[in-house]
């Protein structure tokens, strides 16, 4: 079965369901096709990194899914505009090295605090998964492929995806959220965005 999943590097609900799309693609349940979905493209604001939002959600929901899934992962000290790194996830995509550079950047983000959106961390990412650092941070900003991550955004939002992680199927049914990969494989029903 193929599958578009859409996720953005700043997002600890990408990062959650990242896990079980991986182990359901390396089972051969899946095939997935990785779509950078930028929650939050200029100028659309950030969230506040020490806002009620930000602690509410955490609290009640992001550490608890995390523990179920015994994922490390913490409230990050910086909430930056994820452009140059999901660029740079393409690029990472385009040389076969996706899920160790995304995973890298994940871990930076989720469990190291550092603000993944800088050329020192994008390079650093690179770096750990034996890519070069140097054409790395050229293909963040890579201006072709930020064009690209807009209108992946784009197509995505026509085709009803609203936020991520969503999954989207060939036939047009999504799933936004946690556990779309676990419904889909058990054959109860996909949850929309509403």
């Amino acid at each position: 079965m193929r599958v578009r999943f859409y996720y953005d590097v700043v997002c600890p609900y990408s990062y959650l369901e990242t896990h079980a799309v991986e182990a359901a693609e390396d089972a051969g349940g899946i095939e997935v096709e990785w779509l950078p979905f930028e929650l939050r493209p200029a100028p659309r604001p950030l969230l506040q990194p020490r806002g009620d939002h930000l602690r509410t959600d955490w609290t009640q929901h992001v550490y608890r899914r995390a523990l179920e899934r015994g994922i490390e992962i913490h409230l990050p000290r910086y909430q930056p505009r994820s452009t140059l790194p999901l660029a740079a996830c393409l690029w990472a995509g385009e040389v076969g090295a996706l899920r160790v550079f995304k995973h890298a950047l994940y871990e930076a983000f989720f469990c190291e605090g550092e603000d993944i959106a800088t050329d020192r961390e994008i390079a650093r990412a690179a770096e750990r998964s034996g890519l070069d650092p140097d054409l790395a941070v050229a293909a963040a900003y890579d201006a072709d492929r930020i064009r690209w991550i807009a209108a992946v955004r784009e197509e995505a939002e026509r085709a009803g995806v609203a936020g991520v992680p969503t999954l989207l199927l060939d036939d047009g049914r999504t799933h936004w959220g946690t556990g779309g990969v676990a419904r889909l494989q058990s054959g109860e029903p996909l949850v929309p965005r509403a």
